[in-house]
């Protein structure tokens, strides 16, 4: 009988030793209000007080362990969280285990303003740029924080923004393109109301295709805290000044969110221009640019939650955005004639309305949903300006141009299985211009050029995400149908081009071990022709003319980019290489007539470009964070047009320290040096400049205030030159915004509930484009 009643008890100790050894945790870590997954936490295995065993997230906030030791529970921790203690005993499917963290706001509001929260986090095809750990970005507009941004490269004075050596860069607001260009558009967006930044230098088959060297998303603030919170921020500067105002309204099932804001500039930027022609002409400009500008700013938002699968939400934005150049020029060392003044007077009114309204179904899944998004963007610019020589009326023109974008789209993510999702989507884009041209010269008639543009853009997509043991990957296809019609009333032309194509892209990351991972992506994308490229009726000014080119045809890249990141205690090296291959490439060129620069895109060959892109984290103290960025980027031109460069080149370094002074003092300070910057037909010389800023927290946090300056030895002076086969062009540029100059701000919360509520999901536009 001892032998029958033993030899149970000792299979079910073999049963339980075996399961043991076998025990298997699977999951999610997601925050509990947005529901958007954490990456990189740190999931603990306790048996009572005793660590026995731990894993981390991966980069899509998912975890797997396989143990054989005995547990009671889990505690998961992620930087700016609650840290959540889950019983064992409490867990229904510990194979599909959903930890919803929760804000901790003391915590966050403290390593926000210290900067200790990590600034960049790497996923499998982009980077996310948290803008407000660097203190060096409160009270500018969004093109000024792209300075202190290294994988952006911004050029104030060309008017461009760039990716890895090219300005084909596509820059969308919360998933959305704009009809401004990307300078302008950025500058009436606050540092302060943006969320993060995606840089995305290998675009998913999800995104559309447009953007030859990838795509800057600017996701902004959405206030979904519980209660009721009101937020006040002012900053005063260097010939500007700004006021805003946010809060909003939640009780858990309705939110309603508002802000307002007023900024005003006032800056002059110092122009001197000596010009040089093959026939021994030679003419000097000395032209300062006066700006007087304010821009305000309305945006409010209604969202739904119904029974925890229904969510709905509504979001208004105004923005006028007014502005004027006086730019008084004075000619000297002209040939053949006196010197003499010439005076432009110009004004910029944008007038820009966007309405939003999204639907999302949620399934039992947290990843599973249907979303359906229409957006509205409207926008009226009116550009009048006249001219005078030597105080003598010349002519005035005045510009309109009406843009109306709407899009459409419908996204399905389906998780097959926890190794396996499929998401799909469809999207219809259009955009319309109209633009009218009014010439008068003093005496002379009147002149009316009018243009209109039409253009629309199907698109089709296909998305696999799936693991594979240690690896993750990502492929997808995407079907884009594009169309646009032109017609210019004035000299009779028509224009009507259609394409379609398919654009492929694969994805992969691989963690190596704890520290060390690797990423490879390619993508395919494309530059179409666009209303920029055959309008024939565009400002021109008394230096240079336009020609438009009705023949232009779409230019192909191929983008390659391969990522090393090693992160330990204290450490983090992260290592991007890339190979992009543009065929039938659209460039600006240049070129000289009549004593005149004349510009005109044209297919021009194809483009070859490699780069590398580096950046060290460490911590020297405690007190002492730093981090150096490099980058240099090369391209070789195989071209049908002439170029003055058939080699082109450009590299950064920045040397970022971050100082916590005390308990709530934290001070920071940025040294960026650019050397000489080659392209095409111009090439700038060698700058540099150092910044310094420092915050203070007050009043038990509710107060905020920062301190700035920028370019403190005044030195970062623009200075290029462009040669072309008749003339060589030196231009040197005192930019007020990017030379010496100081910016105070204060950040004031007048009420702030300190509990959190489940709200909405905002919309994960970096993963379902609906621009």
């Amino acid at each position: 009988m001892k032998r029958i009643f033993i030899l149970p008890l000792l299979l079910l100790f073999i049963v339980v030793s075996v399961s043991a050894q076998k025990t298997q945790l699977k999951g999610i870590v997601i925050d509990s209000i947005t529901q958007e997954t954490i990456p990189f936490a740190t999931i603990a295995i306790y048996n009572k007080i005793k660590l026995v065993d731990g894993v981390s997230a991966d980069e899509n906030g998912k975890f797997q362990l396989n143990t054989s030791k005995v547990f009671t529970h889990l505690e998961v921790s992620f930087i700016g969280y609650e840290t959540l203690r889950l019983m064992l005993s409490e867990t229904e499917n510990i194979n599909e285990i959903i930890i919803a963290l929760k804000l901790d706001i003391t915590s966050l509001e403290e390593v926000i303003i210290k900067g200790k929260r990590t600034t960049t986090q790497l996923k499998i095809d982009r980077k996310i740029i948290n803008l407000e750990s660097d203190i060096q970005q409160s009270g500018v507009n969004a093109l000024e924080a792209f300075d202190q941004i290294p994988e952006v490269q911004t050029d104030i004075g060309a008017g461009t923004v760039s990716l890895r050596g090219s300005d084909n860069v596509r820059v969308l607001i919360n998933g959305k393109p704009s009809s401004f260009s990307a300078t302008e558009l950025l500058q009436q967006i606050s540092a302060s109301s943006i969320d993060h930044v995606e840089i995305i230098t290998s675009p998913s088959a999800k995104h559309r295709a447009d953007g030859i060297s990838g795509i800057i998303n600017l996701i902004l603030k959405k206030e979904r805290n519980s209660g009721f919170n009101l937020g006040l921020n002012t900053s005063i500067g260097t010939r500007r000044h700004s006021l805003g105002i946010n809060g909003n309204y939640n009780n858990s099932s309705i939110n309603f969110r508002v802000s307002a804001s007023k900024s005003s500039n006032k800056e002059t930027n110092n122009q001197t221009i000596h010009r040089q022609f093959s026939n021994g002409n030679t003419e000097s400009v000395f032209t300062p640019y006066e700006f007087d500008g304010s821009i305000y700013k309305i945006a409010s938002g209604l969202d739904f939650y119904i029974k925890d699968k229904h969510e709905f939400s509504f979001g208004f934005d105004y923005t006028d955005d007014s502005h004027n150049y006086e730019n008084k020029s004075t000619y000297f060392n002209v040939s053949g004639r006196d010197n003499y003044d010439y005076l432009r007077e110009n004004s910029h009114f944008h007038y820009v309305t966007i309405f939003n309204a999204n639907y999302r179904l949620k399934f039992d899944n947290v990843q599973h949903f249907l979303e359906f998004d229409y957006n509205l963007n409207s926008s009226n610019n009116n550009y009048p300006i006249m001219d005078y020589e030597d105080g003598t009326f010349l002519f005035n023109q005045f510009l309109t141009e009406d843009f109306v974008l709407q899009s459409l789209a419908l996204d399905y993510i389906f998780p097959i299985n926890d190794k396996l999702i499929i998401e799909s989507g469809i999207s219809r884009n259009t955009q319309t211009l109209e633009s009218q041209n009014l010439f008068s010269p003093v005496n002379d008639a009147t002149t009316r050029n009018q243009f209109e543009y039409d253009e629309s853009l199907l698109g089709l997509y296909g998305l696999c995400k799936f693991s594979l043991g240690e690896i993750n990957l990502q492929a997808g296809l995407r079907y884009e149908y594009f169309k646009s019609n032109s017609e210019s009333r004035t000299n009779n032309f028509k224009t009507l081009q259609e394409f379609s194509n398919l654009f492929p892209s694969v994805h992969l990351s691989y963690p190596i071990n704890d520290t060390n991972t690797i990423n490879l992506g390619y993508s395919k994308r494309v530059s179409r022709p666009n209303f920029h490229h055959i309008n024939a009726f565009q400002i021109v000014n008394p230096l240079y003319v336009w020609e438009f080119n009705p023949n232009i045809t779409p230019e192909i890249s191929d983008n390659i980019e391969f990522t090393y990141q090693k992160s330990i205690k204290g450490f983090n090296l992260g290592i991007t290489s890339f190979y992009r291959h543009r065929k039938n490439v659209i460039l600006w060129t240049e070129f000289s007539e009549n004593n005149l620069q004349v510009f005109r895109y044209e297919n021009s060959g194809t483009f070859n470009s490699y780069g590398v892109e580096t950046t060290v984290r460490y911590k020297l103290a405690s007190f002492w964070n730093s981090r150096l960025s490099a980058n240099y980027y090369f391209t070789k031109i195989n071209q049908s047009s002439a170029v003055t460069w058939d080699r082109t080149y450009s590299s950064s370094i920045q040397f970022k320290n971050t100082f916590d002074i005390s308990e709530n003092l934290t001070a920071d300070m940025t040294y960026l040096y650019t050397p000489k910057r080659q392209s095409t037909f111009n090439y700038v010389d060698v700058r540099n400049r150092l910044d310094f800023a420092i915050s203070g927290r007050f009043l038990k946090n509710k107060l905020t205030a920062n301190f700035r300056i920028v370019d403190i030895f005044n030195n970062n002076v623009l200075n290029r030159t462009s040669k072309t086969s008749n003339l060589t062009q030196n231009t040197n540029w005192d930019i007020q915004s990017q030379t010496l100059n100081y910016l105070f701000t204060i950040k004031y919360k007048l009420f702030k509930n300190k509990e959190r509520t489940r709200s909405r999901k905002n919309r994960k536009y970096n993963d379902t484009p609906i621009d």
